[in-house]
C-alpha cells in the first residue's frame, strides 16, 4: 500500500510535454477542445503552446508575411475555448480560477492593442515590425500568468507528503496499538518481555516523529528477525521511497526535464532572494541574458519535434560551457533561456563577455538527425542597477533588449536602453489613444492656400491634420500617421480628413461667390490606396453633390508609387472614376520613370521643396526644375511647387514658368476662422518682390506651422503647403 500512495504521487507531480516551446510550430497531442479532460498542469501547458504558437502568428502579421487569416482567427477562437474549459478544471480555491481569467483577458487585450483579434485582422496591413518587442512582452505577460499556475507541481508534492503523512499517522495508530498489545502480552506472559518489546518500539515511534517531521533520511537498526524486525524493515522502506520521491519532485519543480537546467521558478527564486532586504548579493550589480533562438519555428516544422528536442538539448550544453561556476543558466520554456551572471566590481562587463562567448560558440553547426544545422540566437542583456526595483523588472528589461536584438537584425546581443524603452512605451500609449482619437473630437484641420504665383490669387488649398492631444498638446503629423498606419486607424482618420475639409470648402463655395471655383487638396496614404474598404467609404464621402468632386484633388506620393506601380496604377483608375484630379506629391524624390509617368492617370505634379529649397540663384537643383516643368509641360500636366520660403526662389519659379506654389513665402497653415477671414478679404495673397518669409500672408497672429511630416494624411507642415489643380480646376 505505502508504495502505490507513492507511485501515485509521483505521477500527479509528473507533467510537463517533451515541446513545450512556444515555437513549436502547431497542434500538440491534447490541445483543441480537450482541456476539460486533461488534469490541470497538462491544461496549463496545452494552453501555453497554442498562446506561443498563436504569438508566433501574431508576429508574422506584425512583420507583413505571408500569414492565413482565417486559420489565425480559427486559432483564436479554439484558444478562448481552452481558457473557458480551464476555467471549469482549475477550482476556485488559491485563485487559480481567477488567474485564469486574468490570463484570457490580458491575451484578448494584448492582440486588441495592436489589431489582431477578430474582424481587425482582416483591416491590419503594412509592416508593424516596430511592434513586435511590445506585442512579445504582452504575450509574456500573458504566459507569465499562466506559469504562475506552475505551482500545481509543488502542490501536487505536497499532497504526496500530506498522503504520506496520512500513512504515517496510520502506521503511528497502528504501533501505538501493537505497543498496548504487546505491552499486554507482554504482562500476561513474561515479565521480562516488557524490556524487550517496549526498546525497539520506542525506537520506531521516535523514528515515526522524525519522519513526522520531514526528516526522510532516517533509518531503524534491524537487530532481529521476528515480527518487530520486519515492521522495521517495512517503516526503512517506506522512508526510503518517501525519501526518494521528495527528492524526484524538487528536482522536478526545479529543474527542466528536457535539458536539465534551472527552470524559470528556480531562476526567478533567486533573483527574488537576491533583492531581498539584508541579501549579501542584494549591492552587487548581477546582469541577466534573455536568449531566443532565431527562427527555431522552422526547426520543429522541417525536422520535425524531436529534432528540436536534440537541438535544445545540445544548446544547453554550450550554454552552460559558456557560463562560469557561479553563474545560473536556465530554461524558461520553449527556445528561451537565461543566464544570471554575477557581475565583478567594474558591473556590466562580465555580462557582455558571456554573451560573446555564447555567439562565438554558436558559431559551430549543430548536428541534429545527421544534419548540420547553423544556429543562431538574440541576446538580450539587462544590468541590474540601484533602481531596479525586483526581479520582474529585471526580467522585463532584458526580454526587452532581447526583442530588440532580433529587431536589429538577429544573431546579436543588445544592452537594455532605458530611453529606447521609455520611448517604446510612450508610442504603445499614443496608439491606444489614437483609436479614439477621431471619436473623440481631437483631431483638427490646418489650410495651406496653393496660389497663382503671377496674381496672388488663391486657387485651393490643401488640408493638414493635426491631434489635439489633450495631455500632450498640438502633435504634428509625423508623430502620429506612422502610427495610424501601422494600427489601421489611418483609415478612419484618412476619411475624416477628407470629409471634413471637403465639406468645408464646399460651405466657402457657397457663401463666397469670388471663391466658386477653389478646390481643396487631401493627402491619401498608401496603405488607402489598396484597402477596398477604404476606397469605399472615400467613393461615399465623394457622393455627396456639395462636394464637387471636380474641385478635389487627392495626394499620392512618388514613393508610394515607386513601391507598387502595378497596384498603384489600379488605385489611381479606381480613384480617378471618382471624378477628383489626381496629384503626385514629392515628385521628383521616387525614382519613377518616365515611361511610368507617362502611363498614370494624373493631373498635377507637385515638386519636392528640397528642388526649391536653399539659394535659388545658385541652387545645382536649377536644371531639375527646368527638366520637371518642360517633362510637365510636354505630359499636359499642371505643375505646383512647393517650400516656397524665399522671394528669390519666387523670382526663380516664375522666370521658369511654373504658375503655382505654396510655402512659407506666401501663406502659413491657418485654421478654417483665421483662412475665412483671408477669403472673404479677396483671396489675393502679397507677393511683392521684398516681401519677407511669413509676413505676406495677411494672417495676423497665425501660429507658424509644423514641422515637415511624413507621408500621409495632411502631413506637411510650412515647408509643405496646400497644393493647386490643372488650369481647369482653378
Amino acid at each position: 500500500m505505502v508504495q502505490s500512495v507513492l507511485h501515485h504521487a509521483a505521477a500527479v507531480a509528473g507533467h510537463g510535454s517533451r515541446n513545450d516551446r512556444r515555437c513549436s510550430g502547431g497542434r500538440r497531442p491534447g490541445g483543441g477542445d480537450g482541456a476539460s479532460a486533461l488534469p490541470e498542469s497538462k491544461t496549463v501547458a496545452v494552453l501555453r503552446a497554442d498562446l506561443v504558437d498563436n504569438e508566433e502568428t501574431a508576429q508574422q502579421l506584425l512583420s507583413n508575411n505571408p500569414v492565413d487569416r482565417p486559420a489565425f482567427l480559427q486559432q483564436q477562437q479554439q484558444i478562448s475555448r481552452l481558457f473557458d474549459q480551464a476555467v471549469t478544471v482549475f477550482p476556485t480555491s488559491s485563485g487559480m480560477r481567477a488567474t485564469i481569467v486574468k490570463a484570457h483577458q490580458s491575451w484578448q487585450k494584448g492582440l486588441m492593442t495592436y489589431g489582431l483579434w477578430g474582424d481587425q485582422v482582416q483591416a491590419l496591413h503594412g509592416n508593424h515590425l516596430v511592434d513586435n518587442p511590445t506585442f512579445g512582452a504582452s504575450s509574456d505577460a500573458t504566459r507569465a500568468l499562466l506559469d504562475g499556475l506552475g505551482s500545481t507541481s509543488l502542490n501536487a508534492m505536497d499532497a504526496g507528503l500530506a498522503h504520506g503523512s496520512d500513512l504515517e499517522r496510520i502506521l503511528t495508530v497502528a504501533l501505538s496499538g501493537m505497543f498496548v498489545l504487546g505491552l499486554a502480552v507482554t504482562v500476561y506472559f513474561r515479565r521480562r518481555m516488557v524490556k524487550d518489546l517496549l526498546r525497539p518500539v520506542a525506537t520506531m515511534h521516535e523514528c515515526v516523529l522524525k519522519l513526522w517531521a520531514g526528516d526522510y533520511n532516517n533509518h531503524i537498526k534491524v537487530a532481529r528477525h521476528d515480527e518487530l524486525g520486519e515492521l522495521a524493515q517495512a517503516f526503512n522502506r517506506m522512508a526510503e521511497a518517501l525519501h526518494d520521491s521528495h527528492l524526484a519532485l524538487t528536482l522536478r519543480a526545479t529543474h527542466d526535464s528536457l535539458t536539465g537546467l534551472a527552470n524559470r521558478a528556480s531562476l526567478t527564486e533567486r533573483l527574488t532572494a537576491s533583492f531581498r532586504s539584508g541579501s549579501e548579493r542584494r549591492t552587487r550589480q548581477d546582469s541577466l541574458l534573455f536568449i531566443d533562438i532565431d527562427d527555431f519555428k522552422d526547426v520543429n516544422d522541417t525536422k520535425g519535434h524531436e529534432a528540436g528536442d536534440a537541438l535544445l538539448t545540445q544548446l544547453a550544453h554550450r550554454l552552460n560551457g559558456c557560463a562560469r561556476a557561479e553563474d545560473l543558466v536556465a530554461r524558461l520554456g520553449g527556445d528561451e533561456f537565461a543566464i544570471l551572471v554575477m557581475e565583478d566590481d567594474e558591473g556590466g562587463s562580465v555580462a557582455v563577455q558571456v554573451a560573446e562567448r555564447v555567439l562565438s560558440a554558436l558559431c559551430a553547426p549543430f548536428i541534429v538527425a545527421g544534419d548540420s544545422l547553423v544556429v543562431t540566437v538574440s541576446i538580450g542583456v539587462a544590468q541590474r542597477r540601484p533602481e531596479t526595483s525586483d526581479a520582474a523588472e529585471l526580467l522585463r528589461q532584458a526580454d526587452f533588449a532581447m526583442y530588440m536584438a532580433k529587431g536589429g537584425g538577429k544573431a546579436r546581443y543588445q544592452l537594455f536602453d532605458a530611453q529606447m524603452h521609455d520611448h517604446m512605451v510612450n508610442r504603445s500609449a499614443l496608439k491606444t489613444n489614437l483609436a479614439i482619437a477621431v471619436a473623440s473630437g481631437q483631431l483638427r484641420l490646418e489650410y495651406q492656400p496653393v496660389a497663382d504665383l503671377l496674381t496672388g490669387e488663391i486657387l485651393g488649398v490643401e488640408a493638414l491634420v493635426r491631434w489635439q492631444h489633450p495631455t500632450l498638446g498640438v502633435l504634428a503629423p509625423e508623430t502620429f500617421i506612422p502610427l495610424a498606419e501601422q494600427t489601421g486607424d489611418i483609415d478612419t482618420i484618412g476619411c475624416w480628413v477628407l470629409d471634413t475639409a471637403t465639406r468645408q470648402v464646399a460651405a466657402w463655395r457657397q457663401t463666397m461667390s469670388h471663391c466658386s471655383n477653389l478646390w481643396v487638396s487631401v493627402n491619401i496614404s498608401a496603405l488607402q490606396l489598396v484597402n477596398p474598404q477604404s476606397l469605399a467609404a472615400i467613393r461615399h464621402i465623394l457622393a455627396d453633390p456639395m462636394t464637387q468632386t471636380d474641385k478635389v484633388v487627392l495626394e499620392v506620393t512618388e514613393t508610394a508609387l515607386a513601391a507598387d506601380v502595378g497596384g498603384g496604377l489600379a488605385s489611381l483608375n479606381t480613384l480617378k472614376s471618382f471624378g477628383v484630379r489626381i496629384a503626385i506629391d514629392d515628385f521628383g524624390t521616387g525614382f519613377s520613370s518616365l515611361s511610368t509617368l507617362a502611363g498614370l492617370p494624373v493631373d498635377i505634379l507637385k515638386i519636392d521643396g528640397s528642388f526649391v529649397s536653399g539659394h535659388a540663384l545658385a541652387a545645382p537643383s536649377v536644371p531639375m526644375l527646368e527638366g520637371i516643368l518642360g517633362l510637365a509641360n510636354k505630359l499636359s500636366l499642371a505643375v505646383i511647387a512647393e517650400g516656397i520660403e524665399e522671394p528669390d526662389q519666387l523670382d526663380l519659379l516664375r522666370r521658369l514658368g511654373c504658375g503655382m506654389g505654396q510655402g512659407y513665402l506666401l501663406a502659413w497653415p491657418a485654421p478654417a476662422p483665421a483662412l475665412e477671414e483671408l477669403l472673404a478679404s479677396g483671396g489675393l495673397l502679397q507677393l511683392g518682390p521684398s516681401a519677407e518669409v511669413g509676413g505676406v500672408i495677411g494672417l495676423p497672429g497665425t501660429n507658424p506651422p509644423l514641422t515637415r511630416g511624413a507621408s500621409g494624411i495632411g502631413t506637411r507642415g510650412a515647408a509643405r503647403s496646400g497644393r493647386p489643380v490643372p488650369g481647369s480646376v482653378g
